[in-house]
């Protein structure tokens, strides 16, 4: 069973993904904020991350550089998935972001894409 770790602020966009992913047979991680995430990071490795870009304590843009900068994890596949349709310039130059989508968004769509990267 692939993971997923979804990294999303909003519970109720959480709540979502969570019921569409383990429909599908994916094993869901959620972290509220890049904090979080890395501790999840510590304890499971996930197949694939979906990052939400605004978010309190540690945001998606400063998870994403610290990612990148971690050997052990840096081979994760990321979806951007944020209301901001702007690619912040440090995760542009970093490079690696699998698919990136503009909030709101298909969930059939998503999960469409992440199986295809998944292949």
């Amino acid at each position: 069973m692939k993971k997923i770790l979804i990294i999303e602020d909003d519970s109720d966009f959480q709540d979502i993904y969570r019921l569409y992913f383990q429909g599908e047979s994916f094993q869901v991680l959620t972290a509220l904020n890049g904090k979080e995430a890395v501790a999840v990071l510590e304890k499971e490795t996930p197949d694939f991350i979906i990052l939400d870009l605004i978010m309190p304590v540690m945001d998606g843009e400063e998870f994403y550089v610290w990612l990148r900068a971690q050997e052990k994890w840096r081979h994760i596949p990321v979806v951007i998935a944020s209301v901001n349709d702007k690619m912040p310039q440090r995760i542009a130059d970093l490079g690696g972001i699998a698919w990136s989508l503009k909030k709101p968004f298909e969930i059939n769509l998503l999960i469409q894409k992440i199986r295809e990267i998944l292949k």
